[in-house]
């Protein structure tokens, strides 16, 4: 098996996809390629989407917003402190152990690494994330396989008119700016196997190797002529250099749940400051 991994701090998002090669690089459903940075409520500049790096608008007194899960007005700081104090004492008292941490195998067939995209809802550095050159050619059929499990969500009403007004947007165009009003958090990661094989063959041998089933012969040859990539999307060091990459995310996935896995953004909504309308990949 030709094995090429990488330590990231990226995360995979939870897209409802039907066909089985994704093409379509819209999507309303955001990776979130900053954990450290990212929270609820933050003003975003939307073509940052498609960068390494997300731009906020960070200034003192921006408009608080309104938590949606909870009956009354419900109002915070729109910052990561704010975000993460919230997060700790909803969750306060409760017992995590009885949350089931699993997650199966979403796999899909991908045009090329240039259209990663398509599964993550902005455009993916490659070269960043798992090491490989986007437009080296290769005859063999790229497959993803995503593992989320999403075990929080938080969402939120945003106040427009005080934050087009705020002193910190003078000057900026609303509509190129978005506010984060949904964030769901948990834990991912993903496989990306280059192989000879076809759609349903690869996907079987992903559903076999993860769930630990016995294999046979020609699933041993396909993994031994196939390249993989993987990745979890963590803030803290994973090693991957160790071991079987199935087994590697399969632990990651099924360990018990932590306070951690709550403060994890995995994946975000925004709408654009201009109108509340909905944003997709710019």
């Amino acid at each position: 098996m030709k094995l090429k991994v990488l330590i990231i701090l990226l995360h995979l998002s939870c897209l409802n996809v039907i066909a089985q090669e994704i093409n379509d690089d819209k999507d309303r459903i955001f990776t979130n390629k900053n954990i450290e940075k990212l929270y609820l409520g933050a003003i975003m500049k939307i073509n940052s989407l498609n960068a390494d790096n997300y731009e906020f608008i960070e200034a003192p007194n921006l408009p608080a917003v309104d938590i949606l899960e909870t009956a009354d007005v419900t109002l915070i700081v729109p910052s990561r402190s704010a975000m993460i104090k919230y997060i700790l004492k909803d969750i306060e008292g409760d017992d995590l152990s009885v949350i089931v941490s699993e997650s199966l195998p979403n796999t899909r067939k991908v045009a090329s690494y240039e259209n990663l995209g398509a599964i993550f809802g902005q455009k993916i550095n490659a070269e960043i994330m798992l090491a490989v050159n986007p437009k080296a050619k290769t005859s063999k059929s790229l497959y993803a396989a995503r593992f989320t499990n999403l075990i929080y969500s938080l969402s939120c009403m945003p106040d427009f008119a005080k934050a087009k007004a705020h002193a910190a947007m003078k000057g900026l165009d609303p509509k190129d700016f978005m506010y984060v009003d949904g964030i769901s958090f948990g834990r991912a990661a993903s496989i990306f196997i280059e192989s000879d094989a076809d759609y349903e063959t690869i996907k079987t041998l992903i559903d076999k190797k993860y769930l630990k089933r016995e294999l046979t012969e020609q699933d041993e040859a396909i993994l031994a002529n196939s390249t993989i990539h993987f990745q979890i999307s963590d803030t803290k060091q994973v090693n991957l250099l160790d071991g079987d990459p199935f087994e590697i995310i399969r632990h990651y996935m099924t360990t018990p749940i932590t306070k951690e896995d709550f403060l994890r953004p995995i994946w975000f909504t925004g709408s654009d400051l201009k109108d509340g309308d909905m944003v997709y990949t710019p």
